[in-house]
């Protein structure tokens, strides 16, 4: 691998540093002398781009519009933020328009041979921008991906990969050691494109970027945490590692790129324990943020009141749909979930759906949103079984509240979880529960656990059996594993709670999903005894299924113990003491089964 180093550069030394700054009516404009066209595309408002016949809307949302537009033979991208609520008003009149801020940035990273977006022009009203709108335009990019999109074409190529890996580590490198931190370092903020050959990684977003300024060795590390939120996903431990012997290497190379560069040592080792430290702590402060916005009125939930006396919330779009389900890959709105829940309870009306279950404690039924396409749900209405229970629910959050929250508890954390579309509950005077009821999206194709044993796997000849049980196994102590580790535990986990997305001939690997949440609680971390409690649950609700085996369950137990905190030596104490407390939860379940007979002459 052969690396170069540029001489370090100064911002008054750096080429085309002329800028033309001029007033057009109430708005002061800066623009690079090599783009002075853009002053002169009269055609184009650029305040008003909805109105112009060569722009295309790219993004939106509550602060900014991003736009494509052709101007002089050209293609740029405008960039117009409307800073909307108090809080973003108050910041704007302390630190100066947006656009301005971004327009320093990108002129600076241009200073140091940092690859960004190149920013040609910005314009604001009034003398720091007031409260007003403000506009930032670049060039656009052309034949670029990002990060992610782009790592997802090339991760199982090792040359390709690799090359990858160098040109970002050494992006992030030289932006550390001249002085340039970048506030949101996701996937998405770093495009990729190829030239003469070569991968080259640029940063895009450059609002919250902090420049001229010495980057500690534990500022590096969070901000490397940043990134690697999304690749401790989608990449290998030797990949990251790789990525990190690479950041080393460059940092040391660029160790005299500006005045603000420091020489840290860094072992690769030691930075990889660092930054998982570093990662946890981010994800665990990520995924809190994303956990708040459940109940409020964002980007992917709305708050609704379908009906006299029901409130509730309900999904716009779903961040990461299921490839398979039709009813999270929708965009919805306000006005069609106030349409369609005006009547609650016709939702679990057996004459006008399909009635799934109808016991004591829930009814549930399969439904169809009048969509195009239709999308399938499941639709459950939560019953108390007793009058303590109807005293809890009036006062407490009701199960389906639960089970709305926990799901996307899940899905914030990428554990695999059926989409909970839509929450609904009644109130009396507005404060006390009586009744709820809880949309989630249906998953086509997958079967429960305990189906997928007794009739996919049974069936299959001896030798095909092994090879599609172990991977079983194998996806079944994954999602166990991060499922504890990311800080749930499940008191009810049997297999018909677990369905199984495979189809014959049992190629690649299988999909497990949660289903059920009424087991499941968020405890921050999941002690050792009931990660124990919930594999009996599991282990006993398949004893007596003709496709899981004794041997299978020795198997399982053996791949879940490895790993820290588990010692494969003590396999046999660890099976004794599982199958005791299987042998009584069976015993605790046939008196149950009994009880239940009893008193509601049912099970």
């Amino acid at each position: 691998m052969t690396r170069s180093i540029a001489a370090p550069v100064h911002v008054a030394d750096a080429a085309d540093r002329s800028i033309l700054e001029t007033e057009r009516g109430i708005h002061h404009w800066r623009v690079a002398s090599s783009h002075p066209h853009l002053l002169n595309a009269s055609a184009v408002d650029w305040f008003a781009l909805s109105e112009s016949p060569d722009c295309s809307l790219v993004k939106r949302n509550s602060q900014r519009d991003v736009w494509k537009i052709r101007a002089a033979g050209r293609d740029y991208f405008a960039k117009l933020y409307h800073p909307n609520g108090s809080v973003a008003k108050a910041k704007l009149l302390l630190r100066g328009p947006i656009a301005l801020r971004e327009w320093q940035v990108g002129r600076y990273a241009a200073a140091y041979d940092i690859a960004t977006v190149v920013p040609v022009a910005t314009a604001w009203a009034g003398v720091r921008g007031g409260a007003g709108p403000s506009l930032l335009i670049t060039e656009a990019i052309h034949d670029a991906l990002p990060l992610n999109d782009f790592w997802l074409t090339v991760r199982d190529d090792r040359d390709k990969s690799n090359e990858l890996t160098e040109s970002l580590a050494r992006l992030i490198a030289r932006s550390h050691q001249c002085g340039l931190q970048h506030g949101d370092m996701h996937p998405g903020n770093i495009l990729i494109r190829r030239r003469d050959g070569h991968c080259e990684a640029l940063f895009v977003d450059l609002h919250k970027v902090h420049i001229a300024r010495t980057i500690s060795q534990r500022q590096a590390v969070r901000n490397l945490a940043q990134l690697n939120q999304w690749f401790r996903s989608h990449a290998t431990r030797a990949q990251r590692l790789r990525f990190l012997k690479d950041y080393a290497g460059y940092r040391k190379l660029f160790a005299l790129a500006s005045p603000f560069a420091r020489d840290f040592r860094m072992d690769p080792r030691r930075l990889m324990l660092e930054l998982h430290i570093q990662a946890e702590r981010h994800a665990e402060a990520l995924w809190a943020k994303r956990d708040r916005r459940l109940a409020r009125n964002s980007r992917y939930f709305i708050r609704i009141r379908p009906a006299s006396g029901w409130r509730g919330n309900a999904i716009l779009s779903c961040k990461h749909p299921a490839p398979a389900a039709c009813a999270s890959r929708l965009q919805y709105t306000r006005k069609q979930w106030q349409e369609w829940l005006r009547d609650p309870l016709s939702w679990v009306d057996p004459a006008k759906h399909t009635l799934l279950k109808d016991s004591h404690t829930s009814t549930i039924c399969s439904a169809k949103l009048p969509t195009d396409p239709p999308a399938e749900l499941i639709v459950k209405r939560s019953l108390a079984r007793n009058p303590w229970k109807r005293i809890t629910q009036l006062l407490g959050p009701s199960r389906n509240r639960r089970a709305w929250k926990t799901a996307n508890m899940m899905r914030n954390r990428d554990i695999p979880t059926a989409q909970p579309m839509a929450i609904v509950e009644r109130y009396v005077a507005g404060l006390f529960r009586t009744d709820s009821l809880l949309l989630t999206e249906y998953i086509p194709g997958a079967v429960d656990l305990e189906t997928f044993f007794t009739r996919d796997v049974a069936g299959l000849p001896v030798d095909r059996q092994r090879k599609v049980k172990d991977r079983l196994i194998r996806s079944l102590v994954r999602l166990l594993k991060m499922f504890h580790d990311r800080g749930f535990a499940h008191r009810d986990l049997k297999a018909p709670n677990l369905l199984v997305s495979w189809s014959a001939p049992f190629d690649g690997w299988p999909k497990i999903t949660f289903i059920d949440m009424d087991g499941i609680h968020y405890v921050g971390r999941a002690q050792h005894r009931q990660q124990v409690k919930a594999i009996v649950r599991l282990c006993a609700s398949l004893m007596g299924n003709p496709g899981a085996t004794a041997a299978d369950r020795l198997r399982f137990l053996h791949a879940w113990m490895l790993g820290p905190g588990h010692s494969v030596a003590r396999w046999k104490d660890h099976w004794r003491d599982i199958h005791e407390r299987v042998c009584e939860k069976l015993a605790d379940k046939q008196i149950r089964r009994e009880w239940k007979l009893a008193h509601y002459g049912r099970e």
